[in-house]
């Protein structure tokens, strides 16, 4: 537990050290939330029943702020490792190989704290309402920041088996097929048959709508179990696919 502390602690001093590498990916889910709300909300009045009194902006938020957090941040400072040497140190340094993904994960826990906050702070000065209260403002940063962690193990994964930065960043764009595949713009119901199929079989929609039902109704049961084991699984398999690929490093 202490190797994991001390990594823990280096990588949350990355976040603040290197702002550069931080702030630039919060730029398109800022850009998608204002764009959005520019082309949709006046599609979708507050009368709108699905919207519950709120402008769009409130629906269009929860997206936006798993947006901001599902990054490869963590892979990206795994392969800087790797090229600088950095990292063979730590693998023949006499703690466990563990360490070095549980120490990563801590900084994408902290990094998306602040990413999800920033963006919750920006839909509020939309117009944003958090329906089930300062409690709920909480719940839903702690949920966007863990479904980072969660996701961070795609990148972990590619940084180790590749080695390579360029692909490690491509590894972003896996995400986009899962967000876009959801029921981003309007509730599930309202997608169409194929899309509506592959929306409920996407484990990203259980993530966005626990988040909404804190946004636009309070607190909803149903929705923010579902959220949250769609989160533990999802950080279970994929941190286990990274643990495995760091277990197996240079084998």
């Amino acid at each position: 537990m202490s190797d994991v502390v001390l990594l823990a602690k280096r990588s949350v001093r990355e976040i603040y050290r290197t702002p550069a590498a931080t702030l630039p990916i919060l730029f398109i889910p800022l850009f998608f939330l204002a764009v959005n709300i520019g082309q949709v909300a006046k599609t979708f009045p507050r009368s709108t029943p699905f919207l519950h009194g709120q402008p769009y902006v409130a629906f269009q938020l929860p997206v936006s702020m798993i947006f901001a957090v599902s990054t490869a941040q963590s892979g990206l400072a795994l392969v800087t490792d790797i090229d600088i040497g950095y990292f063979d140190k730590l693998l023949t340094a006499p703690i466990r190989r563990t360490s070095i993904i549980f120490g990563r994960l801590a900084a994408d826990l902290v990094r998306g704290l602040l990413a999800s906050a920033l963006v919750l702070l920006v839909g509020l000065a939309f117009g944003a309402r958090v329906r089930s209260g300062p409690l709920g403002v909480l719940v839903l940063i702690a949920l966007s920041a863990l479904w980072g962690v969660a996701y961070a193990g795609i990148a972990q994964t590619v940084a180790l088996r590749t080695k390579n930065v360029q692909t490690t960043n491509v590894s972003f764009i896996i995400f986009f097929p899962l967000l876009f595949l959801t029921p981003n713009f309007v509730p599930i119901e309202q997608l169409s048959g194929l899309v509506q199929t592959l929306a409920r079989v996407n484990p990203v929609t259980y993530v966005i709508e626990g988040l909404r039902s804190l946004v636009l109704t309070g607190w909803d049961a149903g929705s923010l179990l579902a959220c949250a084991i769609t989160i533990v699984l999802t950080g279970l398999v994929l941190t286990a696919t990274s643990l495995h690929a760091i277990r197996h490093f240079n084998d």
